[in-house]
C-alpha cells in the first residue's frame, strides 16, 4: 500500500499517506530454492520462493500465506557460487534490503536456476512496487499500526511486520489515520484483511474510519479486522482470543494466523453524553463504543491514570509500570468516592432498574472484557430473566461494583458484578437530590477513554482539574446508548500464542 499524497488529520495533503490498491496476479516466477540461515549455523533450508518486481519472497510451505521473509532486490546483483554434489549455489546481493545484504541460494536443477538468476537481475533493475501484490491464491494482510501504541511499542513493530509483509502492506496510521489504506483496498475486501495493531482506541479509530467511507457509499461489502494488541487493556482482543499483549512472540504464526482464523461479529454502540452547565447550556458529544461505558469509581481511576501519563509520559515506560500505576490510582480510591446507588438512575428499554446499595460504579458492557480482562457478568449460567450474553445480540448488560476490592476479586475469577440489567437502549442519568457533588463531579468513560463532568459540563482536558472553578449547580448528565452497526473481527481458537495477558 504506498504512498503518493499522504493527507494529514485535517484533511490536507502530507507526502507519504495516498495509498494504492493492491494487485492480484500470479508470480513472475515461483518454486523452490534452498537458502542459507543468517546466523552462526550455515545450514541451507528447502523454502519456497515468489517473486512479485523487486520483491523476492520465500515461504515456509508451498501454501504459506505469509512469507517468512520479503526480500527487497531492487538493484540487486547476481553472482556464481559454488557446485556440489547437492546443489548449485548463487549469491544474490541486495544493497536495498533492510535486513541483510547478501542471500545465499541454490536450486538442484541447472536449468531452473538460471531462469532464477536471470528474473531476479531483470527484477532488481525495475522501479520499486508501487503498490501491494498478492497472489489469487492468498490472503492479502494489510497491517494498520499505531506507531503511538504501547509506549511506542508500535514503532519498532513496523520494521518487524514488514519483513513478513513487504514495504507497501505496512501503514503507520500516526500519519492520516487508517482511511486511506481502507479505500484503496475497497474494491478487494473479498481477498484481503486488515490487522488493526494497537490499543482498542485504535481499533475503534478503524471502525470509525470505516464508518465514514460507508457513508460516501464507496463500499461494497465490510471488511474483516484482526488484531495485534498493544498496550495496557486490550479488552476486544481479549475478548477475541488475540490475546492481552504483544510482547515479543514470533510473528510468522501471529500474521498467519490473522489471515486464516475464523471471524466474530460484534455489535458496536452509539454513545451520547448529554450535559448542562451552570448556566443551563446544554451541550452533547458522541462516541461510538465497542466494549464498554462505565460512570463512577472506576472511570475516576481510569481519569486519574489518564491525567498522570499525559502530563508524564516519562512516567509510563512499559506495560508493567503502566499496570503498577494504575493500582495506585485504584488503592487511593477504596472511599469517598460518589455513591452511584443514591445519585443515578438506569433505564434499560424504557423501564428503571433497581440498583443495589452502596454500588459505586456501573458499568453497561457489550463484550466479556472489562479493564484488562475482568469478566463483570461472570462465567455461571444466565438465569431468567436474563439471556446469556453475546457480542452480536444486539443486547447490553448493565451491572454494578462497589469498589477496587470488589473488582480486584472479580479480575481474580472470585466474584461477579451484580447483574442489574440487559437491553437494547440504555439511558444513565443523574438524580437533582443525591446526584454528585458540583465542585467533585462525576467520572465515565467510553472504551477506557475516560471523561469528568462537573457544574460547568463536560471535560476531556486533562489538566481541568487545576483551573476549576467552584460551583454550587447541581451536576446534570444524561447517557443514551443505542445500537449502531456490526463490526466482522477475526477470532483465533483460544489456545496459547499471542499475546501474553
Amino acid at each position: 500500500v504506498p504512498p503518493t499524497k499522504p493527507m494529514k488529520r485535517d484533511g490536507s495533503e502530507q507526502p507519504g499517506s495516498e495509498r494504492r490498491p493492491t494487485s492480484v496476479k500470479p508470480p513472475e516466477m515461483s518454486g523452490w530454492l534452498y537458502k542459507q540461515k543468517h546466523s552462526m549455523v550455515k545450514t541451507m533450508d528447502k523454502r519456497w520462493f515468489e517473486l512479485y518486481g523487486t520483491e523476492l519472497r520465500y515461504f515456509v510451505s508451498q501454501d504459506g500465506n505469509i512469507a517468512a521473509r520479503v526480500i527487497n532486490i531492487q538493484g540487486a546483483t547476481v553472482q556464481e557460487g559454488q557446485t556440489t554434489a547437492l546443489r548449485i549455489q548463487f549469491l544474490v546481493k541486495t544493497p536495498s534490503d533492510a535486513l541483510a545484504t547478501e542471500y545465499l541460494l541454490g536450486g538442484e536443477n541447472f536449468e531452473e536456476v538460471q531462469r532464477w538468476k536471470a528474473a531476479i537481475e531483470a527484477a532488481a533493475s525495475q522501479q520499486p512496487n508501487r503498490n501491494s501484490v498478492t497472489a489469487p491464491s492468498k490472503t492479502n494482510l494489510v497491517a494498520l499500526v499505531n506507531s503511538k501504541s504501547g509506549g511506542k511499542q508500535g514503532a519498532s513493530l513496523i520494521q518487524k511486520i514488514k519483513k513478513h509483509l513487504g514495504e507497501n502492506n505496512v501503514v503507520d496510521i500516526k500519519n492520516g489515520g487508517p482511511k486511506a489504506a481502507l479505500t484503496a483496498h475497497k474494491d478487494e475486501l473479498a481477498n484481503t484483511r486488515f490487522l488493526v495493531c494497537g490499543g482498542d482506541g485504535t481499533v475503534g479509530w478503524a471502525l470509525q474510519d470505516l464508518d465514514k467511507i460507508k457513508e460516501q457509499g464507496l463500499l461494497k461489502e465490510d471488511p474483516t479486522f484482526a488484531v495485534l494488541p498493544l498496550g495496557t487493556g486490550n479488552d476486544m482482543a481479549r475478548t477475541l482470543h488475540s490475546g492481552g499483549g504483544y510482547s515479543g512472540e514470533k510473528l510468522l504464526p501471529i500474521l498467519s494466523n490473522a489471515t486464516t482464523a475464523g471471524t466474530q461479529r460484534m455489535d458496536r454502540w452509539k454513545v451520547a453524553i448529554k450535559t448542562k452547565d451552570g448556566s443551563g447550556t446544554e451541550s452533547v458529544k458522541n462516541f461510538l463504543m465497542c466494549n464498554y461505558f462505565s460512570i463512577g469509581y472506576d472511570a475516576k481511576v481510569a481519569y486519574g491514570f489518564h491525567c498522570k501519563r499525559e502530563t508524564h509520559p516519562e512516567y509510563f515506560r512499559n506495560r508493567a509500570i503502566n499496570k503498577l500505576w494504575y493500582a495506585v490510582y485504584g488503592l487511593g480510591n477504596l472511599a469517598g468516592t460518589f455513591n452511584v446507588s443514591n445519585g443515578l438512575s438506569v433505564t434499560v428499554d424504557g423501564k428503571e432498574c433497581t440498583i443495589p446499595p452502596k454500588v459505586r460504579a456501573i458499568a453497561v458492557i457489550n463484550i466479556p472484557s472489562y479493564s484488562g480482562g475482568a469478566n463483570l457478568w461472570g462465567k455461571e449460567n444466565t438465569a431468567p430473566p436474563f439471556n446469556r450474553p453475546a457480542t452480536d445480540d444486539g443486547m447490553l448488560e448493565v451491572v454494578g461494583t462497589y469498589g477496587p476490592i470488589h473488582s480486584l476479586t472479580i479480575m481474580m475469577g472470585v466474584r461477579r458484578a451484580d447483574r442489574i440489567g440487559q437491553g437494547k437502549n440504555i439511558v444513565v442519568s443523574t438524580k437533582s437530590v443525591g446526584g454528585p457533588d458540583s465542585n467533585k463531579g462525576i467520572h465515565c468513560q467510553v472504551d477506557g477513554e475516560p471523561y469528568f463532568v462537573d457544574h460547568a459540563g463536560f471535560h476531556d482536558d486533562v489538566r481541568y482539574l487545576e483551573k476549576q472553578q467552584k460551583g454550587t449547580t447541581e451536576v446534570q448528565l444524561t447517557v443514551e446508548i443505542q445500537h449502531h452497526a456490526v463490526a466482522t473481527l477475526v477470532a483465533p481458537d483460544p489456545k496459547p500464542g499471542c499475546c501474553a495477558a
